[in-house]
């Protein structure tokens, strides 16, 4: 997800659109990872995959604020409990999404809330929310990035049907922060020929010691798996903010929704 040549970062950064920060240097899942959606877009009558995200109960699930902004919510849908885009799972319209105020594109909280228009299916086993954790995440902690991006380091590209899951380390905030601008909001992995591409933003990592979600895909460079550091919304930052709006939702049914923050 990142590129082998000198190429200025903000020059870079600007390439990065909705269609999602980037699993490139994968394999197809070997899990269910229940908890893992597709976020999808209604475009020329038919609901076509952008972005990922993860299921944090029965009523919301999390994705990057990019990934939402410039659309109601009217347009969006989330497909859960599958592992293929092509088939099976079921369906959920996005009722309302929430931004947080305090997101500045390609620099800090670049993270949403999405509410559905019904309950997800948590009867079925391959529905699940993710745990999101209340830690600090540090440097050099194994994690597992999945997600429907880019397989090849080059954009635009085709979307796997399969979902795709890599194995990736965290970076200390210094040591990130001397690749990117970095924000107290979020964290960085690397790895040479592997990360995050196209189609992954808003998609979850999780660390795999206790297998909590500890961020969210936000941006990298242009061509994916360089070994340039990629870099997450840091979710134990936004674990107050979360709670605080699905509390307060978690009990209503009425229509009357934001669409959009």
């Amino acid at each position: 997800m990142k590129v082998l040549v000198a190429i200025p970062f903000l020059v870079v950064a600007l390439v990065s659109t909705v269609w999602g920060e980037r699993v490139v240097g994968g394999s197809n899942a070997e899990n269910p990872y229940p908890y893992q959606i597709s976020l999808q877009l209604l475009s020329r009558g038919k609901y076509r995959h952008i972005c990922g995200g993860s299921i944090v109960n029965e009523r919301y699930a999390v994705t990057a604020a990019h990934c939402v902004e410039r659309f109601q919510a009217s347009q969006l849908q989330i497909l859960a409990g599958t592992t293929t885009l092509s088939h099976g799972g079921e369906t959920y319209k996005v009722q309302e999404f929430h931004i947080h105020p305090d997101y500045q594109v390609l620099y800090t909280s670049d993270i949403a809330l999405m509410r559905t228009d019904r309950p997800f299916n948590l009867s079925n086993s391959n529905i699940e929310p993710v745990t999101l954790t209340d830690e600090y995440a540090e440097g050099g902690e194994e994690a597992v990035l999945t997600g429907w991006g880019n397989v090849i380091p080059f954009r635009p590209g085709v979307f796997p049907d399969n979902l795709q899951q890599v194995s990736l380390m965290t970076l200390s905030h210094s040591t990130c922060n001397n690749f990117h601008n970095l924000s107290s909001t979020e964290i960085c992995t690397t790895r040479l020929f592997g990360g995050a591409c196209s189609g992954d933003s808003g998609g979850p990592l999780v660390r795999k010691k206790d297998k909590k979600q500890i961020g969210v895909v936000s941006y990298g460079l242009v061509v994916c798996g360089s070994g340039y550091p990629d870099v997450f919304t840091r979710v134990s930052v936004f674990r107050p903010w979360i709670n605080e709006l699905t509390s307060l939702n978690e009990v209503e049914e009425t229509p009357e929704t934001l669409g959009e923050q």
